[in-house]
């Protein structure tokens, strides 16, 4: 396995751990909004893609739909260190919005018992008047890091070197 495809080894696997990051979308003016969501993944064997779940009616979806352009954003906090400022995953993507019955996103939240208990909590909110989506976020070639693979401590002692960029391999 060559260099780049363990770095970004090391980076799906944490896009993986988490499940909470941050979308930041334009609005019609150019106006930045950003949101926390709750996200799943893709299975390995497939190309990276985040699925959130929503509703047809959430800001953030009214501005993919005029701008699918996107900033998303993974806190990765250390554990035992609070205080820390947390490292992070961060890229640009391109947002498309897909049915309730997208098979992939639907696959994506079905592969984890807190995923099956979010997707159901939404499924939940839209009996009450509102029709459910995904957001499918596919990361553009690039993403960039802080932190990552790093402790605390390491951070501390050379923080050039806890900024990196790593490029989604072909396929992936």
């Amino acid at each position: 396995m060559t260099e780049p495809d363990r770095a970004f080894g090391v980076v799906e696997r944490t896009i993986r751990r988490r499940t909470f990051g941050t979308l930041s979308t334009l609005t019609r003016r150019g106006s930045p909004h950003a949101t926390g969501v709750v996200y799943a993944v893709s299975p390995p064997s497939q190309p990276l893609m985040l699925y959130v779940t929503t509703r047809t009616t959430t800001v953030k979806v009214a501005n993919i739909r005029t701008e699918p352009g996107v900033a998303f954003v993974i806190p990765v906090p250390h554990r035992g260190i609070p205080l820390f400022p947390p490292a992070a995953v961060q890229f640009q993507a391109d947002a498309t919005i897909v049915g309730a019955d997208d098979t992939a996103a639907l696959h994506a939240f079905e592969a984890s018992w807190f995923h099956r208990r979010i997707l159901g909590t939404e499924q939940h909110i839209v009996t009450e008047g509102a029709n459910m989506c995904f957001i499918a976020i596919r990361p553009r070639r690039t993403l960039y890091t802080y932190g990552i693979g790093m402790s605390a401590l390491d951070i501390l002692r050379h923080p050039r070197q806890a900024i990196s960029r790593i490029d989604l391999p072909a396929g992936r």
